[in-house]
């Protein structure tokens, strides 16, 4: 299951619901429940764990002590560096603003023309709509007891992301700092 490749992502270690059933299989064996019951089982727990870590700010204890699954907010914003210049790199772009800000800049310049030209204007996400916070998911492994904790991370599906993204800007939720 391991796929290594060069670049950013060098492992990848993706288990499917077909991996984890037949893990499950074989440790059970005939007293294993169907794969469409699990499946089911799977489809309700899982969304509904996610939900309470994001609405009711739920720390999830994984198994086998791996540490708590939580969502933590982390303040982000524009810092002076030691010239006296605004340090804007841990605000994330937004891209969209960005490229409308590229077209009026460049009206007469094609897309991959304006890709060739360096030190562009960038477009920062200031987090207003969270008091200039940003939510993430966050790992505690304190209590965790596997080796090299520290060569592991936790990268949630897009799906839960876009759950914790609508839950900040529409429930105007509070997390833990």
């Amino acid at each position: 299951m391991l796929i290594y490749r060069r670049g950013k992502r060098k492992v990848i270690a993706d288990y499917k619901f077909e991996d984890i059933y037949k893990f499950y299989k074989e440790q059970y064996k005939e007293k294993a429940l169907p794969k469409a019951i699990v499946r089911k089982i799977y489809s309700k727990i899982f969304p509904a764990i996610v939900k309470l870590m994001v609405f009711e700010n739920f720390q999830y204890r994984m198994p086998k002590r791996l540490g708590y699954l939580s969502v933590k907010k982390k303040e982000v914003g524009p810092k002076l560096d030691s010239d006296g210049k605004l340090d804007t790199r841990t605000l994330s772009v937004n891209w969209k603003k960005t490229k409308q800000l590229w077209q009026e800049i460049y009206p007469d310049k094609t897309e991959i023309e304006i890709k060739a030209i360096k030190d562009k204007p960038l477009v920062r996400e200031l987090n207003e709509h969270s008091n200039g916070y940003r939510c993430l998911w966050y790992w505690d492994k304190t209590t965790c007891n596997i080796k090299n904790q520290n060569a592991y991370y936790i990268d949630m599906t897009r799906t839960n992301d876009h759950i914790l993204s609508n839950g900040i800007k529409y429930n105007n939720l509070n997390f833990y700092i």
